[in-house]
């Protein structure tokens, strides 16, 4: 844990959980992830040897609609932007919501997901980056924080068919900076491959298609916020970014 105690390793959720001192949504969160990226042939291997290499880190940020949690969230993201190139070469952050009280709609995660995003997007210690289109709608964008571009991947009890995406005790983020994928793009050959083993699971693990918007970072016909969250549905599509831009 940071001095701050906000960002967590998997040895000290490993040790915190055999004390009794990580317990409750917390705990069972935990075990849950590591559960998928364990014992099952999750498709995104990044995530999978990320967690096995304890490469990962992980923030609980409390209730979503909870100011102070994402304020949290905030700082915790910060911390973890700031310092996440002397972790290793891949890592991730892995962000867990408080479970909400009761069912909610897969509007209700939707509408949170995005307001988390917005919330971050208009409280950014830093300018948004001049190497980064503002555009939503340019292939190249991406969000940013903290000076950072990263790409970001929601999960929530309402993915049901598209098991990739299913977690069943609430939203989860997870957030990899584009510094650790640079090296592994579309057109590079270590990129290529990532990409078809990731398909190949893909088929396997999800009882839907994948998504039609998902593509890769850079190419025309992509665009990288569709990919946050897509629909259950792949006859559905985001029109729009769900959250006006404000950038400095």
């Amino acid at each position: 844990m940071n001095d701050a105690g906000l960002l967590f390793d998997q040895i000290e959720l490993t040790d915190a959980i055999e004390t009794g001192e990580l317990f409750g949504w917390k705990k069972q969160r935990y075990l849950t992830f590591r559960e998928t990226m364990r014992e099952t042939p999750y498709p995104c291997y990044f995530a999978v040897e990320a967690e096995r290499g304890d490469t990962a880190r992980y923030l609980f940020a409390g209730d979503a609609r909870d100011r102070d949690a994402l304020l949290k969230l905030r700082e915790g993201l910060r911390q973890y932007l700031e310092r996440y190139r002397s972790i290793a070469d891949r890592t991730t952050l892995v962000v867990f919501f408080e479970p909400p009280d009761g069912v909610r709609s897969e509007a209700e995660y939707r509408d949170r997901f995005w307001s988390v995003l917005e919330f971050l997007h208009h409280r950014d210690p830093e300018p948004w980056p001049s190497d980064v289109p503002t555009d939503p709608d340019d292939p190249e964008w991406e969000f940013c924080f903290a000076g950072e571009p990263m790409f970001v991947v929601g999960r929530a009890p309402f993915y049901t068919d598209r098991k990739s995406r299913h977690t069943p005790d609430g939203l989860e983020m997870t957030i990899q900076p584009r510094g650790t994928l640079d090296d592994i793009t579309g057109d590079t050959t270590e990129g290529m491959q990532a990409r078809s083993i990731i398909r190949d699971r893909l088929a396997d693990y999800d009882d839907v298609d994948p998504h039609p918007d998902i593509g890769d970072y850079g190419d025309p016909a992509a665009r990288e916020w569709k990919q946050y969250l897509p629909p259950t549905s792949n006859e559905e599509s985001l029109s729009e970014l769900p959250f006006e831009m404000d950038v400095r």
